[in-house]
C-alpha cells in the first residue's frame, strides 16, 4: 500500500511504520549507531546500517551516508589530473607519449 508516495508496505515487512522510521532517524541523528537500530528496531543481528541508509532514505528523502575525506581528495586530484592534461595538449604535448 502506498501512502502519501510512501510504500508502507515495505515498511511493514520490517514490522516498522513511518513513524517509527522518524524515531529512527531521530536517534540516529542524536548518536545512535546504525547498525545498533537496525538490531533493535528491525530485528537484523548481523547488520551493518545499509538497510537503515536505504529505508531512510527511500522513505523519508533523507541522505544518512557521508563522503569521506579521502573519496574527496581523489575526485579533487582526479581533476587536477584532467587540467593537467589539457594544458599538457593544449601546449603541444601529448601527455601519452613518452618523452625522448
Amino acid at each position: 500500500m502506498v501512502v502519501g508516495g510512501v510504500n508502507v508496505a515495505e515498511l511493514e515487512d520490517y514490522g516498522i511504520d513511518l513513524d517509527t522510521l522518524r524515531a529512527m532517524l531521530d536517534e540516529w541523528r542524536a548518536g545512535a549507531n546504525k547498525s545498533e537500530l537496525e538490531r533493535r528496531y528491525l530485528n537484523r543481528p548481523g547488520s551493518h546500517g545499509k538497510l537503515f541508509t536505504t529505508l531512510v532514505r527511500r522513505h523519508l528523502g533523507v541522505e544518512t551516508e557521508r563522503r569521506s575525506s579521502q573519496t574527496e581528495r581523489i575526485r579533487e586530484l582526479e581533476a587536477e589530473v584532467a587540467r593537467l592534461r589539457d594544458l599538457l595538449l593544449f601546449a603541444g604535448i601529448d601527455p601519452e607519449r613518452p618523452a625522448t
